[in-house]
């Protein structure tokens, strides 16, 4: 992703910085983070458990001293004591992105006895009438212009340097995602012509990722006309073109996990063939369920036999348990065989052990999968190591308050 900002940052003649950050609500495993963090980004977290995490690693030097961690979401009273209290230990840059006046007002009351508070604001996308959705998310417009000129101009302790936008559907190319991305830029050269402080755009996450075996997204050309569209809008205001900041979770780190199951029978049905997994696509890929969420699938064995197709079913007792369900397929093709046969969902690292709950209670008590780890040391070694094993009955039963 650096390479292509690069690249387009050179054919377009832009002068601004651009700087990658990973979202911890994707994966927050140390081992992912921990690899993350090898490659010199900044770090997006959206809850307070989240500033002690980056606390305890600030505090054991995994984090470096210059990285710079933005602070998303709503913030409760437990999250803005952990973002202040990172400001105070001052191991990391801290930027907080303002989603209420409720939350702006902190940020004056603390600029009375913290020196250099930095602070973006994330917008409110309804106001663009293209944009299909009611967002709850951030302020609009007018009240940004407000309370910048209310509450934050002229203060030496406390500047607005970041926009921070994102597009519900992420980012696509599409007509709408380009004019909602021009609408954007334009209020921010806006209001950067009343705010010399403001030098950075943040325009969120959603980059696609290699969701089927038939989908190759064009990402270099995705960024390109980013950059492009950004500096060309600035050229016309006669503004400075912004720093840009990116917050990827899913294009992070979905790739680097696959699910495995086992088929355990395999049952005709009227209009269509079944094979039963040993696990719930509820459970253990929830997206799949909850979003329609696509993944590569493949069969892992038995490769020599001809490919017949079936829907895959679940083991709890839920009719929407079943996989594909989004339309785009009817069916996954497995080897006809009688032979025992596994099953490999790919591109699942991102959000799926969070949603359905590592380590708790999961629907139906299917129980969580052994998880193991294969990677690769610095002689090019593969090492592979047991994360955790399959959650046992009586684990899920002391959970559940049984002696």
């Amino acid at each position: 992703m650096k390479d292509y900002f690069k690249l387009a940052f050179d054919v377009n003649n832009y002068k601004g910085k651009y700087r990658y950050y990973y979202c911890t609500k994707s994966s927050h495993f140390n081992h992912v983070l921990k690899t993350v963090l090898l490659s010199d980004v900044g770090i997006e977290i959206s809850s307070a458990c989240d500033t002690e995490l980056i606390s305890s690693l600030t505090k054991t030097g995994q984090i470096p001293p210059d990285t710079q961690i933005i602070c998303n979401g709503y913030k409760t009273e437990d999250y803005l004591t952990g973002i202040f209290k990172l400001m105070c230990d001052k191991r990391c840059t801290v930027l907080p992105i303002v989603d209420s006046k409720g939350e702006l007002e902190h940020y004056i009351e603390q600029s009375k006895r913290l020196t250099n508070i930095s602070i973006g604001i994330r917008l409110n996308m309804s106001y663009i009438s293209s944009y299909a959705r009611e967002s709850r998310f951030g302020l609009f417009p007018e009240d940004i212009l407000y309370h910048y000129k209310t509450s934050i101009h002229g203060k030496d302790n406390l500047k607005l340097t970041t926009l921070h936008f994102f597009n519900d559907k992420g980012i696509e190319n599409t007509d709408s995602y380009w004019t909602t991305l021009a609408e954007v830029v334009h209020f921010y050269c806006y209001l950067k012509k009343i705010n010399p402080c403001l030098t950075t755009l943040d325009i969120g996450g959603g980059m696609p990722f290699k969701d089927n075996l038939n989908h190759n997204p064009n990402i270099s050309e995705l960024i390109f006309r980013i950059v492009s569209t950004i500096k060309d809008i600035c050229t016309l205001e006669e503004v400075d073109e912004p720093d840009i900041i990116t917050e990827f979770g899913k294009y992070t780190v979905a790739e680097s996990t696959g699910t495995l199951f086992k088929i355990l029978e395999r049952k005709k049905g009227n209009e269509r063939d079944w094979a039963i997994i040993d696990g719930s696509f509820i459970t253990h890929l929830p997206d799949t369920w909850a979003i329609k969420q696509n993944y590569p699938v493949l069969p892992v064995n038995n490769l020599e036999s001809d490919l017949i197709p079936y829907t895959l079913g679940g083991i709890t007792c839920d009719s929407a348990d079943f996989f594909p369900n989004n339309g785009d397929a009817e069916s996954i093709m497995l080897p006809d065989t009688n032979e025992e046969q596994f099953v490999a969902f790919f591109h699942t690292g991102a959000y799926q052990e969070a949603l359905s709950g590592f380590g708790g209670i999961n629907h139906c008590l299917i129980p969580a999968p052994k998880h193991i780890i294969i990677d690769e040391n610095e002689v090019k070694e593969i090492t592979i190591s047991t994360f955790s094993e399959k959650q046992s009955s009586q684990n899920m039963l002391a959970i559940l308050g049984y002696q």
